[in-house]
């Protein structure tokens, strides 16, 4: 019964669906999370990545954002010209904790969505979920329109939730718990939903996991290489870095990225410091505590840069970035955005799942604090090894990540095998370069507008 509704989505998605399996440029909706710029943190990243993959491949793009504050047009319209961007109202209430629902897909709430649909004709011939959180979302759009519906997934949320639960304490903890099982729920829905054609994991362990539970399709699907990498976007040159400076980059108001933090500075740092007495860490992150921050600089060589506008200038001033990660699932998109910056990545073997690099080749990977520092400070030590180190990461990713065969991949997954075209343009399209003004975004998501 499942795959029968599926295959009705993909043959009776309208005239789109029909037009994009003989060629014609496919029609997509991308509800993404939430407001993905500035892309200052791993999953707005991806989210960035995708949509210029997706705009530089031809693709007519819809993008749905749910979102608390007004959206900074001028910016979606140069990354984005052409594109119809258009904002959902979220939630923010208490009232959002007491339902059913977790808290993340009812804070972004459906009513809205289906009061549109209502007086709204099917536009597009395909929805794309950009993360499970908004999976609830999409569902609407694919069985009001009857259209194909793939799901992207960051990670496993109920993994996260149950970490998150783990590594606090008190109300918050308790807090976590409920959302998680709130989560398990949902995502045990997702996974036989007749309104979803294909789940795509952003990690192979993640998609492994999920194959193994799922009725829908899954498949993996790794992210997409960041703009600046591409053909015209080589890395700078070595002089350019700053000579046993360590970066470490993440979301500075997350618990996994905290955890990994402290142990590095409490374990691996004390040593990577005797040998290498000039080693700074530059930390630099979003959102981050004023009692972290504190604790951050009470440790020797440590500096810390908050909500910066750009994370180019910090990769290109590095000699060695680090994802000391202790947990947590998916792919770290920090470390994706190092190695394509031409950075010798440092990891643990949690941070480094998710991809087939090779450890050793492409990056480093060491668990205990001593081979961590010791990873580190031979990279410091020797220019030529890290210079190695940096050019076979860098290739990894511009060889998996490459946008034309992720595109091409989730054209398949939508629209069939026949619908796969000429590939996109090659990465590295310059967000500010656009013409401003150029995309039609749109105000709240009201009944009214026509576009979806």
């Amino acid at each position: 019964m499942q795959a029968a509704a599926r295959s009705t989505a993909r043959s009776d998605g309208g005239t789109g669906t029909s037009a994009a399996g003989a060629g014609g440029a496919p029609r997509w909706l991308v509800i993404a999370e939430e407001p993905f710029l500035p892309a200052d943190a791993g999953g707005r990243v991806e989210t960035m990545n995708f949509l210029s993959a997706a705009h530089a491949a031809g693709i007519d793009l819809r993008v749905l954002i749910p979102t608390r504050e007004p959206l900074d047009e001028a910016r979606y319209a140069a990354l984005l010209p052409g594109a119809s961007i258009v904002a959902l109202p979220r939630d923010p209430s208490p009232l959002a904790h007491l339902s059913r629902a977790p808290y993340v897909q009812a804070s972004r709430p459906v009513a809205p969505l289906e009061r549109a649909l209502e007086v709204t004709p099917p536009l597009v011939d395909a929805v794309i979920s950009y993360s499970t959180r908004v999976a609830h979302l999409g569902e609407v759009v694919a069985q009001a329109w009857g259209i194909p519906h793939l799901v992207r997934s960051y990670n496993v949320e109920t993994e996260y939730f149950r970490v998150l639960a783990g590594r606090t304490s008190g109300p918050r903890s308790a807090a976590y718990r409920v959302e998680y099982l709130k989560m398990r729920r949902a995502e045990a829905a997702m996974h036989t939903s007749p309104t979803v054609t294909a789940i795509a994991d952003i990690s192979r362990e993640d998609h492994v996991w999920r194959s193994e539970r799922a009725t829908v399709r899954t498949i993996h699907l790794p992210p997409f290489l960041p703009t600046p990498a591409g053909a015209d976007g080589a890395p700078g040159p070595a002089s350019a870095r700053v000579p046993d400076r360590v970066l470490f980059a993440g979301s500075l108001d997350t618990p996994t990225n905290t955890e990994a933090l402290r142990w590095f500075l409490s374990a691996a740092w004390p040593a990577l410091r005797r040998l290498r007495p000039h080693a700074t860490l530059q930390v630099v992150g979003r959102r981050a505590p004023a009692e972290l921050i504190a604790e951050l600089l009470a440790h020797p060589g440590v500096t810390v840069e908050v909500d910066v506008p750009d994370m180019a200038p910090y990769l290109a001033a590095a000699s060695v970035s680090i994802n000391p990660m202790r947990s947590g699932s998916g792919v770290n998109i920090k470390m994706v955005d190092a190695m394509a910056a031409g950075l010798p990545v440092v990891s643990t073997a949690v941070g480094s799942r998710g991809m087939h690099w090779e450890p050793g080749r492409d990056l480093l990977v060491a668990d205990d604090p001593e081979g961590f520092a010791r990873a580190v400070a031979r990279l410091l030590d020797d220019p030529g090894h890290a210079a190695t180190v940096a050019a076979a990461g860098r290739a990894f990713v511009v060889r998996e990540l490459d946008w034309a065969t992720l595109i091409d991949q989730i054209r398949t997954e939508l629209h069939g095998p026949g619908s796969v075209t000429a590939g996109p343009e090659p990465a590295g399209a310059d967000v500010d370069s656009a013409e401003p003004g150029s995309a039609d975004v749109r105000g709240p998501f009201e009944p009214r507008t026509s576009a979806v």
